[in-house]
């Protein structure tokens, strides 16, 4: 009876004072822009790296699925040794930009974070632990319900603090900017308008928010934050207030005379450029606006005026080589209901439509994006200086054997995975990139002695 007494009590005491709480005041201001912005993204891009090799990987969403699915493609890329020109090198520290959503988010991170050390801990930190039932088991916990009930803090926001505790130990995009570290693009998807939101400087700087203070744990909860299961990440804009304006290229897409991607892209972000408008954003899974992770590649080109500004923008004004990796975690597990006459369940009904709607979506990003890179690589190529590009898809469908195929397509997106299935979607993932054609491609021309990047590189 005391118990349930001091229960009481305790909810009482928060639903009085919920209306003026405030549990998630960490949005910092930013003072004034960095003259210097775009020269240190373009650093942080060539690194200690190739400038002749540009390596871009994406990670889909999925839960645990796609945090396991990304690093055993990581661990596989790390295993895979090519010839530059200061020697033989592992391929995981040629990644120049690794970007993400959702569950691939998870692995994104923390590698840009602590680097090959994600090769000894992140099993037993993150994918072979039982998240989904440590963070009911906080929901459910009394002494976070005075939060709870506060209209500022929800469930991603208690979900944040778990990852800082178990993996991210507080850490902020600062601690990203290591000189041997890929650039880490987290993608969000703004609940208001849908558009992909993702957390990069030039992002923060239109809302003239610091994102160097700002912690990697709720950018991560922000892209993983499935609507209705968890609640939005809130950020607050302070745009205005460090001097920020909008771009060139801007104010020429809104007078384009049709409707190109270039001035919706436009009209989307004009309006982060006035606090009035646009006072909060509310962030939940990237997944809903781009689940594979890739248009933030498409964007980029395609809003920086084609392919040898960005190139040069990225510090790679001499590339000789594109790899694009894309890991996808969709699967396709198997319908029982659909074998019958009864109606489906409304959980089958809203999971067989957001899988059809994501599937279709990303089925259109990697046509896009795998046919706007080959145009822009033969724009930019000529016969004195060559550029090539490989396109890897690294996904379930390439999976040879139908036994292990159907054994992941059945593994759920939950963040409780066993360690049978979280060492099964592993071992996949390297396999599947490693018999990839398009991967065996690109080894061939970066292995000692042989033409291309192995015999030309310039690092």
């Amino acid at each position: 009876m005391r118990n349930i007494h001091f229960v009481l009590c305790l909810a009482y005491f928060a639903m009085t004072i919920s209306g003026c709480a405030n549990f998630t005041a960490v949005d910092k201001p930013l003072a004034s822009l960095a003259p210097d912005d775009a020269s240190r993204i373009g650093r942080q891009m060539a690194g200690n790296r190739s400038g002749k090799l540009l390596v871009l990987v994406a990670f889909s969403g999925g839960g645990t699925r796609a945090a396991s699915f990304a690093y055993g493609a990581l661990k596989a890329l790390a295993a895979t040794k090519i010839t530059t020109k200061k020697g033989e090198r592992s391929l995981v520290h040629e990644i120049d930009v690794i970007s993400s959503v959702s569950g691939g988010s998870f692995t994104s991170a923390y590698y840009g974070l602590r680097g090959d050390q994600i090769f000894n801990d992140f099993e037993d930190r993150f994918l072979k632990k039982n998240v989904e039932g440590a963070l009911i088991a906080r929901v459910f916990n009394p002494i976070n319900w005075i939060q709870l009930l506060s209209s500022s803090y929800g469930k991603s926001d208690l979900a944040a603090e778990y990852y800082d505790k178990i993996i991210f130990d507080k850490a902020t995009f600062s601690d990203l900017n290591r000189p041997d570290a890929p650039l880490v693009i987290i993608n969000s998807t703004d609940l208001t308008t849908g558009v992909r939101f993702a957390f990069t400087r030039g992002m923060f700087d239109i809302i003239c928010a610091d994102l160097d203070q700002y912690p990697l744990s709720r950018a991560v909860a922000a892209s993983s934050a499935v609507p209705v299961v968890f609640s939005p990440i809130t950020i607050k804009s302070y745009a205005g207030s460090c001097g920020s304006k909008p771009p060139p290229w801007l104010e020429a897409a809104k007078k384009d005379p049709e409707s190109t991607f270039r001035k919706l892209e436009a009209g989307s972000l004009e309006e982060y450029f006035d606090k009035n408008k646009r006072p909060w954003m509310h962030l939940v899974d990237g997944g809903i606006s781009d689940n594979l992770g890739l248009r933030t590649y498409y964007n980029t080109v395609s809003l920086m005026g084609g392919p040898q500004n960005a190139f040069e923008a990225f510090d790679h004004p001499d590339l000789e080589q594109i790899l694009i990796i894309s890991v996808n975690a969709h699967a396709r597990p198997k319908a029982d209901w659909a074998l019958g006459r009864n109606m489906p369940s409304l959980a089958n009904v809203i999971g067989s439509i957001s899988s059809t709607q994501i599937d279709r979506y990303s089925a259109d990003t990697l046509d896009i994006v795998h046919y706007a890179y080959k145009k822009w690589t033969e724009q930019v190529s000529t016969p004195e200086h060559p550029l090539t590009l490989n396109f890897v898809e690294v996904n379930f469908e390439s999976v040879k054997d139908d036994a292990e195929r159907e054994f992941l397509n059945n593994i759920g997106t939950s963040f409780d995975l066993k360690d049978e299935e979280v060492d099964h979607l592993i071992s996949a993932a390297g396999k599947v990139l490693q018999e990839s054609p398009e991967f065996q491609a690109f080894l061939n021309r970066n292995r000692g002695g042989e033409s291309g990047t192995g015999s030309n590189q310039d690092k």
